[in-house]
């Protein structure tokens, strides 16, 4: 090669790594605008949104002013302020208990703690600044810091522009994770801990890093995602099995401390809270939440609405997936994390085991929640399907090689916009308070193709 030849060589490489280098930088600043937007957005939502929305928020809330102000999980005293009350709850020796798993609360409480003696304000007499003051540290920081980590993610793993900025957007904007910011659940802290869990995962099987730290991390929020959503025990799991496959010492070493140390966690405050290791929620459908201290009896024993179930299994999986609080119908842009998943075996990409993992964990939490027959309420007045919300980074992970493949087609960019704006439509529909029915149940409702108003429970589909 001549040395001109050689120095155009050069300059020409020295050109690209500056473009490389300003397209990068253009890309944060993107990732900076989105996430910034979002948590403004939310941020927004939180200060103007009333407290107290629900018996399910309610009875967490309930549970942090007993557990600061009086030192027990007892809600008997607080439950007498008609602004308190909640259906959440279940009696055990006389007294009232929150049904929700103690661990959350605790943490909670601890915040609230802090709060009071920064400010001086409590949750009785200051209910709106205090529990804005908290919403902000446990739902909101947390998922402004998970949108960073998917963008790092993203910047990795994504090899189109248009697909890093397509999925941080839909992560920012088009779930119901960003709906429910402004109420105390579990879902949103579920969802977050899983991206907080695949992202090291991912490093260790995708790049073969083998940094304690990262096998730590990963344990840590799959097993923290489990005390949230019981049934992420299976991402505990598999996470686990995928790991020792890459490094076993590691894996048993720093991963499996990690995830014992916020299950062991619930399991004691569990024991503390009601004397007993099974989880609350084991006793659904027993005296414990069917009747009152005084003996009366609660919603439980005769749910009302939607609450009373009836609806076939096969109606059910239709109205989780399809119907009025389906994942594709309320978030379309979901079905091409389906395409995503039905190409998995052509598909070259370091993602794969992921996708192998949000595709088999999906299955198999439709299944789990199809066989509770008697509980089949879609998760009760709420917007979406909050028991697959924890699901939903796995959704966004399989956008990515679906929308790398097809990311330069102009018809693709038109439909993924069209999917993406329907989802966000349906995300911030219940823009002040998530617990209310989907937009599209209201649609069916009000067409009279659902009647949930007067039916017997078990008595069949809900098609009129």
């Amino acid at each position: 090669m001549s040395k001109t030849t050689q120095l155009d060589a050069e300059h020409h490489s020295d050109a690209e790594h500056h473009s490389d280098a300003e397209r990068a930088r253009l890309r944060r600043f993107v990732y900076l605008l989105i996430i910034v937007i979002s948590a403004a957005y939310s941020a927004g939502r939180i200060a103007s949104v009333r407290p107290l929305l629900s018996a399910n928020d309610r009875s967490r809330w309930a549970t942090v002013w007993s557990l600061v102000e009086r030192g027990t999980y007892k809600l008997d005293e607080i439950n007498k302020d008609r602004k308190w009350q909640t259906i959440d709850r279940v009696t055990l020796d006389g007294s009232l208990y929150s049904s929700k798993p103690p661990l959350l609360a605790t943490i909670v409480a601890g915040i609230y703690w802090v709060t009071k003696q920064v400010t001086g304000l409590n949750l009785v007499d200051n209910t709106e600044a205090v529990t804005r003051i908290i919403l902000y540290f446990v739902n909101l920081i947390p998922f402004v810091v998970s949108l960073v980590v998917l963008s790092k993610l993203l910047e990795r793993y994504a090899r189109s522009d248009v697909t890093r900025i397509f999925v941080l957007t839909t992560a920012a904007f088009g779930t119901f994770v960003s709906t429910f910011l402004v109420v105390l659940n579990n879902h949103t802290v579920a969802a977050v801990s899983v991206v907080f869990a695949i992202y090291p995962a991912l490093r260790i099987i995708a790049d073969k890093q083998r940094r304690p730290l990262l096998f730590a991390i990963a344990g840590f929020f799959a097993g923290f995602a489990c005390t949230n959503e019981l049934p992420a025990a299976m991402l505990g799991v598999a996470l686990f099995v995928m790991l020792l496959r890459e490094d076993a010492k590691s894996t048993l070493v720093y991963f499996v401390p990690a995830a014992i140390v916020p299950l062991a966690a619930l399991v004691v405050t569990n024991y503390i809270a009601v004397g007993t290791w099974k989880p609350i929620y084991a006793l659904f459908g027993s005296e414990a939440y069917t009747k009152n201290p005084d003996g009366t009896l609660t919603h439980w024993a005769n749910p009302k609405g939607i609450d009373k179930g009836g609806d076939s299994p096969l109606v059910y999986l239709f109205h989780c997936t399809l119907g009025h609080h389906g994942i594709f119908s309320l978030s379309p842009v979901f079905v091409l994390s389906v395409i995503a998943w039905l190409q998995i075996r052509r598909t070259s990409t370091p993602l794969r085991p992921l996708l192998w993992l949000g595709l088999g964990l999906t299955v198999a939490v439709l299944a789990f929640y199809l066989t509770r027959t008697n509980n089949y309420n879609y998760g009760g007045m709420t917007s979406g399907l909050r028991w697959a919300f924890w699901l939903i980074p796995f959704w966004l992970v399989a956008l990515i090689p679906v929308c790398d493949h097809w990311a330069d087609r102009r018809w693709f960019r038109n439909t993924a916009a069209a999917l993406l704006l329907i989802s966000a439509f349906s995300a911030s529909y219940p823009f002040a308070n998530p617990w209310q029915h989907p937009w599209l149940f209201r649609v069916l409702e009000e067409a009279k193709w659902i009647d949930y108003s007067s039916i017997e429970p078990n008595a069949g589909n809900h098609f009129a």
